[in-house]
């Protein structure tokens, strides 16, 4: 509805009298000229001014509610703002520019900053391994190094030794994790207008990282399935999600935070909700019969009792897949390999795989990877081809078994494919 400026004698009493009728009302004041009474059809009423912004364009601001501020505070408030209307001042922009210099002060140093960013529904809007990325970068190596110092000072050449010393004295990837996390802090300021551009986008990253090829040889393996067994610098519970990672091209967070809801034992099928998917997309992934009695094992287990496959020692969430990768590099250094990881296996698989001819788009699949195709394909084709990848789970965790049984395959002790089969369901389960 429209609403219409009446002429009136404002007065405190008057003001009290005027009821709602459904429709914006105003009354403008006989002794302020631009002081306004707007009643909203709801009846609140607020006090405004109206006036010509320096184009010529008409604006209004709010200077206070009725409720609130007497009509003579409102003639005071009025006249100090419309005062310098004349001299091309606009009041709604200087009220702008206020606010935006008193948040600015509270945010002078990378510290504060960083505690606005954290609270901020552009961090919080982040998948949680995203937040735990940011969260530990800034906490480790951005804070300690920069955090009292000012946003406005900081600039090009500040960043460069920055990375430099975060290059020198831990590693490349540090340091590009550094820059990363720097550089989503000051596109904020940017966008909160603390800074005019992003400082960090000037400097160029100081390690040139190649594609990781790191996947474990059939000793490795060997290996690797013997400490398991052993419990060698690994716990129980560990051992568990590194196998897991071995039998299936899951990442080593979707494992760890694997729960029994996901899992249909009768037909040894996981599936894994979006939420918890780094493409945001339900992934069905059926495993094999090693899997199964593993799982079963755990199910058994005091981990029966919790949500979780792996739950944390808290019981209130699931284990952190960082411990299957620290445990990892940690037996990478004492056996003196060059170190790999959960996503070395993942990355392993697919090789081996792939060698043996398995079409690719079915190893994406396995993968969770969005395949590559045409849009009518993207949009159209809905198959979950659960068949295909039962097939190729099932096919790896022969050839994995395979493996770490026997090694030497040239060697007269090599097992025929029926007898490798029959001792492959023999495995204990440690």
């Amino acid at each position: 509805m429209k609403s219409h400026t009446k002429p009136s004698r404002l007065t405190q009493a008057f003001i009290s009298s005027i009821e709602a009728n459904g429709a914006k009302q105003r009354f403008s004041d006989h002794k302020v000229a631009g002081l306004c009474l707007r009643v909203a059809p709801g009846g609140t009423k607020t006090f405004v001014i109206r006036y010509r912004k320096p184009d010529n364009a008409s604006a209004e601001m709010n200077i206070g509610r009725a409720d609130v501020v007497t009509l003579e505070m409102a003639r005071d408030r009025a006249k100090k703002h419309l005062a310098q209307v004349p001299d091309g001042h606009d009041p709604i922009e200087a009220r702008r520019q206020a606010a935006i210099e008193a948040r600015n002060k509270k945010m002078e140093t990378i510290d504060a900053l960083a505690l606005a960013y954290k609270a901020s529904p552009g961090f919080l809007s982040k998948r949680i391994r995203t937040q735990e990325f940011y969260e530990s970068c800034m906490r480790v190596h951005i804070l300690p190094r920069l955090g009292s110092r000012s946003v406005k000072e900081i600039g090009r050449k500040d960043i460069a030794a920055f990375l430099d010393q975060m290059y020198s004295e831990h590693s490349g990837p540090a340091s590009n994790s550094a820059r990363r996390t720097l550089s989503v802090l000051f596109s904020y300021a940017t966008e909160l207008e603390l800074i005019d551009f992003n400082p960090v986008s000037a400097v160029k990253q100081r390690h040139r990282g190649g594609q990781r090829t790191r996947q474990l040889n059939d000793t490795e393996l060997k290996r690797l399935w013997q400490a398991l067994d052993n419990l060698e610098g690994v716990t129980s519970d560990v051992s568990d999600m590194i196998r897991l990672c071995l039998f299936l091209p899951a990442r080593v967070n979707e494992i760890a935070g694997m729960e029994w809801a996901e899992l249909n034992f009768n037909e040894r099928l996981w599936t894994v909700r979006a939420d918890r998917m780094k493409n945001n997309k339900p992934h069905e992934l059926p495993f094999g019969e090693f899997c199964r009695r593993l799982l079963e094992k755990r199910r058994n287990s005091e981990a029966g009792n919790n949500p979780w496959v792996f739950p944390a020692k808290s019981g209130i969430e699931p284990m952190n897949g960082k411990v299957a990768s620290r445990a990892c590099n940690r037996l990478s250094k004492d056996w003196g390999w060059q170190p790999f990881g959960p996503h070395a296996l993942r990355r392993g698989f697919t090789t081996r795989m792939a060698e043996k001819g398995v079409r690719l788009e079915i190893l994406e699949r396995a993968l969770s990877h969005d395949v590559m195709g045409g849009r009518a394909i993207a949009h159209y084709d809905h198959y979950s081809y659960r068949d295909e990848k039962r097939e190729l789970i099932e096919q790896w965790e022969e050839v994995l078994l395979k493996i770490v049984q026997d090694i030497d395959r040239s060697s007269e002790t090599t097992r025929t494919k029926d007898n490798s089969s029959s001792t492959a369901t023999e495995i204990t389960i440690s």
